[in-house]
Formats: C-alpha cells, structure tokens, sequence
C-alpha cells in the first residue's frame, strides 16, 4: 500500500469546506484535566501501539531489533521482547498488528499481507506457531479479530469499506460505506477514500459492536453474521482532500496544513469508547513545532460524547486499564518512556 509518509497511522486530518452529511463537529460539555507519571524511558524508535494483559504492557515498535517490548508494572522494568525483526524462521517484517489472550497470540505482517496465529506462554512470553500461515488479499491494510473465527479488515478496496474474512483469510463478504463530509466526496474512488480514511478499531462482544476511528471520523457499526450496519458517525475534525490516481496506485492526501492531526488511536472498554486526539495542525507537525498536548475524548457506546480530557503530554499511543481509571502509554518526556496518564474525578 502506498503511502508517503509511514509514520503516520492515520492519513493526515484536513478542513471541511462545504458538506453532504451534517457540519456539525462533535462538541463536549464536560472537560477534565489529566497528570502523566513516566515510568520507565523505552528504547523504542517508531511507537505504534501498547496494549495492556495482567501486569503487563505490550509496546509495538516500527524499526527495533524486536518490534514488540514487554513492561511489567509490578517490577517496573521490560522484562521481554518479542517478534524479532528480520526475514528468517520466526523473525517478524515491519509493521505488524498484535492481539494476545491469555494462551494465544494472532500477528499480522501488515505490508507482508500475511497473518499467523500462535500458542502464546505468558510466563515465559515464547510464541509457538498454530496452524498455517495466512495469506491475505494486498488490498488489505488492517486486520482486527471479532471473534475466533471472524475478522474485520480495511484497505484499499474498489466496492466496499470493509471485508470480513474467515480464520483462513477468506472474504466471506463486503460492506460498508465512507464518510461523505467533503464536498463531492460521493464522487471518489473507494480507492482514494480507503486511503484516505484509515481506520483503527476496537470491538464490544457484549453489544456486538465495532468502534472505527480514522482522523477525523468516529463511526459506531453493529456486527450482524457477515455484515455491518453503520449505529452512529461523528465528525471530530473537519478534513478535505485531495487524490490521484496512477498506475503505481492511488495517493490521497490533505491538502490543507493549517487543519487538525486529529485522531491518533483507539481504546475501548465495556462502557467507553476512547479517542486519542493531536490538535496541532498538519503546519506545526511539518516543522516539527507541536505545542498542544493531546488530549483523550470519551464517548459511550451509544456514541455520546462524554467528557474531554486534557493531559499534560504528548501520547503516541496509549490503552486504557481495566476499570476505565487510567491510561497506559508510550509519550513523550521529551524521549519515549512507558507512561500512566489518570485523570482528575
């Protein structure tokens, strides 16, 4: 997939000029404030993502050595790392997308459109592999498991916005639509609006409902056997775009730099529905002049807006604990560290 600048997770947020869905931007009325504690520095060179399971924290890396790092909160200190980088047996290629469960691990080899499940040892955090590899179609970009044997997946697709696959990578159907707040924006190639509109997830088995954040959309789909239909769409940033097509594929890009990053990243929990927010614009993240600390907005599952809070850092990626207190991170104080981000009540 191509892209011109991999450190971004999301494509770059843009302004919104005229609309055909509704304007309105999402607004709270409640805001709190938040303290960062730094835990430990993390020699990690590209954050991309940290999970939390029992005592410890899960910090994905784009470029070490070891692309996943393992932090234990009761020793205070990485205890592990996992996923060598490299191209032989049981090395992993850059990017991937992790999921752990207490006896089992998924991997997805996200470029390498390859996928792999796995015996996983907390103890010891050793991976033994489960079945065959899975190949996955190059249009994919995402992979995120709903169930042990259903998968959401997004990319870039000519008639859809999603595919749900089988555990052996199979499309069992396409669904979905995009966004429509750009002026015209019913006119675009899905190609260049899948570009444009990455998307990150999170899953709610109770409700059976799935949380999908790009930059600037928060959209809410209830699962149903083989399909999604969309509950609630948000506007957090306005966004326009522009886009080209070629025969190397297709490139989507914002083609304003004084609008918000926007959205960064996704956590959820039984109740919420967290958002990870950059509001300094495309201008100041170019020239590396980002002042604003990012902030988490709070939503229910419902997709109501619940509170904003402030923290006083920047967060390249972060989890939420178990009862919805606070959050766990990799930011920025000034060098990456695992961090604990709790909110004033």
């Amino acid at each position: 997939m191509k892209s011109k600048n991999i450190i971004l997770l999301f494509t770059l947020a843009l302004p919104l000029f005229s609309c055909s869905e509704s304007q309105k931007r999402v607004s709270f009325s409640e805001s709190t404030t938040a303290k960062s504690t730094a835990l430990k520095e993390a020699f990690i060179s590209i954050p991309m993502d940290i999970k939390k399971k029992g005592d410890i924290l899960y910090a994905g890396d784009f470029k070490g050595d070891s692309l996943l790092y393992c932090y234990s909160l009761s020793e205070q200190r990485f205890v592990n790392q996992m996923l060598p980088q490299g191209q032989g047996p049981d090395e992993f290629l850059s990017p991937v997308g992790f999921f752990l469960s207490d006896s089992s691990a998924f991997i997805h080899n996200r470029w390498h459109f390859t996928a792999q499940n796995y015996i996983f040892n907390t103890k010891d955090f050793s991976i033994q592999r489960q079945g065959e590899l899975i190949h996955l179609p190059m249009s994919i970009d995402r992979v995120y498991p709903i169930s042990e044997s259903r998968f959401i997946a997004s990319g870039v697709f000519e008639d859809c916005r999603f595919l749900i696959l089988d555990n052996d990578g199979n499309v069992i159907s396409k669904c979905g639509d995009f966004p429509n707040y750009q002026s015209g924006e019913e006119n675009i190639p899905n190609t260049a609006k899948g570009m444009f509109h990455q998307s990150q997830f999170g899953y709610n088995t109770d409700r059976k409902r799935l949380a999908c954040a790009t930059s600037n959309v928060l959209e809410l789909w209830d699962y149903k056997p083989e399909t999604l239909t969309l509950h609630k769409r948000l506007l957090l940033a306005p966004y326009h775009y522009q886009f080209n097509s070629s025969p190397d594929g297709v490139y989507a890009e914002s083609d304003n730099p004084d609008a918000e990053l926007g959205a960064r990243g996704i956590a959820v929990s039984n109740n919420y529905v967290y958002v990870l927010y950059n509001p300094n614009t495309n201008r100041m993240h170019e020239e590396q002049k980002e002042t604003l600390n990012s902030e988490i907005w709070v939503f229910d599952w419902e997709g109501k807006p619940i509170r904003k809070i402030l923290t006083d850092t920047h967060i390249e990626c972060f989890c939420v604990d178990e009862t919805d207190t606070s959050f766990y991170c990799v930011m920025t104080a000034p060098d990456y560290c695992i961090g604990i981000v709790s909110p004033s009540h």
